[in-house]
């Protein structure tokens, strides 16, 4: 028997199946951290929001009217608890940072790779939260612009425009380092 797709998951979450739950929280569960780690720049952090996603989900699974329509459901739910911890972080002038993860690589080549993503993310995370949001959900997450209409709110072309000025704003602060 194939792997259910998401819609047939949902189907049966909503009828009361934990396994199925269990099913799309390890599918998921990795990228809507990741998502939230690319925003929040913060892995504890990260970590409650990702949590209180799939807590949110499990509550309000039943209101969801079209089960095909999962992941960018999930991801407005991700959105709205990142949303959530930034109010959160700039009220509480707590500075979010990200932590270094250990690779097997050569000192060499742990360190490029250190400093581009350190680079990276420096200038990622000046973003305004609105362009820095949706250049995560287009590169990261590889979100459609309909989905991430859905996640943010905008429309179509203002996530197209977003995207675009982060994008462009993104080259021209790493230009200097790399070059073109």
């Amino acid at each position: 028997m194939p792997p259910l797709n998401d819609a047939e998951l949902v189907q049966l979450v909503q009828r009361g199946d934990s396994v199925s739950f269990t099913v799309l929280f390890e599918r998921y569960q990795r990228p809507v951290y990741a998502y939230c780690f690319r925003l929040l720049q913060d892995s504890d952090i990260a970590a409650d929001a990702t949590q209180e996603t799939f807590i949110k989900l499990r509550s309000s699974v039943s209101t969801l009217e079209h089960a095909g329509a999962f992941r960018s459901w999930l991801y407005r739910i991700a959105h709205n608890e990142v949303m959530q911890q930034l109010r959160r972080t700039r009220k509480n002038g707590q500075a979010v940072h990200e932590d270094d993860v250990w690779d097997h690589e050569t000192p060499l080549e742990l360190y490029e790779r250190i400093e581009t993503r350190e680079l990276v993310q420096k200038y990622l995370g000046m973003l305004k939260a609105e362009y820095r949001e949706v250049l995560v959900l287009r590169e990261f997450d590889q979100l459609s612009y309909e989905e991430i209409a859905d996640v943010t709110g905008a429309t179509e072309s203002s996530v197209k425009s977003r995207i675009f000025k982060a994008r462009k704003a993104l080259l021209k602060k790493l230009t200097p380092y790399f070059g073109r």
